[in-house]
């Protein structure tokens, strides 16, 4: 079911996906992500879930121009506030090699990606798309977030970086839990 077809809108079309006025504000905050999460938790953290090179979803080789079946780097993480997961992250950088500009991303181990985007020069980010989807539409969230037995949906943003014209495109997904909290 992961990799099933995402309907995602663009800004004018995002009140199709919600009139909630916090939900809107998560999502179209604009800037770091990390930065706003650490304002309501300074203790936030990041558990990696996958980091290695696959097919991306459908989706994500539609927004990055690729052929089917060609492999991306991609690296799946949950972004946490004392044990209580809150985002859902994953990257996905296409054409992976020792020339790629994002290749030093490798090793970001356990940091946010928002602590290091936001820190480079030459950065151009695309607008927002969005779309609202079940849990389980995103890789690995089944097994790690099996406590939703009723598979609520989630919202989620993503845009694609651009550095040296070398796309990373980033979706967060917003986690019940952080609506709960905030």
């Amino acid at each position: 079911m992961p990799n099933r077809p995402q309907n995602w809108k663009p800004h004018s079309l995002l009140s199709r996906i919600t009139d909630d006025k916090k939900v809107r504000s998560w999502l179209t905050s604009q800037g770091s992500l990390t930065l706003r999460l650490r304002q309501h938790c300074p203790d936030i953290n990041v558990q990696v879930l996958s980091e290695s090179l696959q097919v991306p979803l459908v989706s994500e080789a539609t927004a990055l121009n690729m052929a089917n079946n060609e492999r991306a780097w991609v690296r799946c993480v949950l972004l946490k506030c004392h044990q209580q997961s809150w985002v859902y992250a994953r990257t996905v950088i296409p054409n992976f090699n020792p020339s790629n500009p994002w290749q030093p991303l490798q090793k970001l181990g356990n940091k946010p990606l928002g602590e290091v985007l936001y820190q480079m020069p030459s950065i151009e980010r695309t607008p927002f798309e969005f779309c609202k989807q079940p849990l389980n539409a995103w890789p690995l969230l089944n097994s790690i977030l099996g406590v939703y037995q009723d598979n609520p949906s989630s919202f989620a943003r993503r845009s694609v970086f651009l550095k040296q014209a070398s796309p990373l495109l980033l979706t967060e997904v917003f986690l019940p839990g952080l609506f709960n909290f905030y």
